[in-house]
């Protein structure tokens, strides 16, 4: 989306300049560069707005059939441009690890709302669906990008809730339709600690799919609310896959521990340092 605003930008520009006859002296070419980053900022407000006034048209109480491609394209081409516009450069680590020829459950920690941007930027390329909690489906645009790309809510605090929705997350890396991503942490950790306790119940998804169970750690994102508009750097490491075989013989308990201490070992730890 990014390029395509981009071009969009540039081709008004051109067309400015032509129809007030701007090329008729050599130095008015450079008002094409200001002119460009000034439709480049109309043309990204415009976007969202699009976006935010369209949120407000989708019934998130119907229920969805199946993962739509295009949302979520347009979920992760969203992402990419609000990482652009807060000056967010995500680097990974590990990309190579990930399974090619199956699907896959994905963990990692939880320190602010950049965590899922930087995941959803660095593994676009990846069929990622998100399990999160509730609250977020009911923001404007973002919610409704949310229920219209397949992600799906889950509420911890009602057992029976839950079970239905890490069966259902199950099923849908069985049918090989998508990867899952959850935090186990449950929550964004608000701590001075680097970690949160996990929740075992987010590993039962790989014990019922009987699929591998990627590993990754997230750094820095918990300073980049402080540092707009300047540049910030965070960081995504692939730790470790867990293979399908190892996950079957392993308890749900002994997966969340040694995913929580892979996770540990892994991350900046900037809390400890502030």
């Amino acid at each position: 989306m990014i390029y395509i605003i981009l071009v969009l930008s540039l081709t008004a520009s051109l067309l400015i300049n032509y129809f007030c006859n701007l090329f008729l002296h050599w130095w008015n070419i450079l008002t094409i560069p200001a002119i460009a980053a000034g439709s480049f900022v109309v043309l990204s407000g415009l976007y969202l707005l699009v976006l935010l006034v369209w949120s407000f048209t989708v019934d998130k109480t119907k229920e969805r059939k199946g993962i739509s491609p295009f949302f979520r394209w347009l979920f992760v081409q969203t992402d990419i441009l609000c990482l652009f516009w807060t000056n967010v450069h995500v680097h990974i680590e590990g990309k190579e690890k990930i399974p090619k020829d199956q699907r896959y459950l994905i963990v990692a920690n939880h320190l602010s709302n950049y965590d899922p941007m930087s995941i959803l930027s660095s593994l676009r390329k990846e069929r990622i669906v998100f399990i999160s909690k509730p609250e977020n489906f009911n923001i404007k645009m973002v919610g409704a990008l949310m229920h219209k790309a397949g992600f799906m809510a889950i509420d911890r605090d009602n057992v029976k809730n839950a079970i239905v929705t890490i069966n259902k997350a199950a099923d849908i890396i069985k049918r090989q339709e998508a990867n899952i991503f959850i935090f186990p942490e449950g929550t964004r950790n608000r701590t001075e600690k680097p970690l949160l306790e996990f929740r075992n119940g987010a590993f039962k998804i790989a014990t019922k799919a009987g699929c591998p169970i990627v590993i990754a750690a997230i750094s820095e994102t918990e300073k980049v609310k402080k540092r707009i508009p300047f540049r910030s750097d965070v960081y995504v490491k692939i730790v470790e896959v867990i293979p399908a075989e190892k996950v079957k013989e392993m308890r749900t308990a002994d997966i969340s521990e040694y995913a929580w201490n892979q996770i540990y070992a892994n991350i900046t730890h900037g809390k400890n340092q502030e």
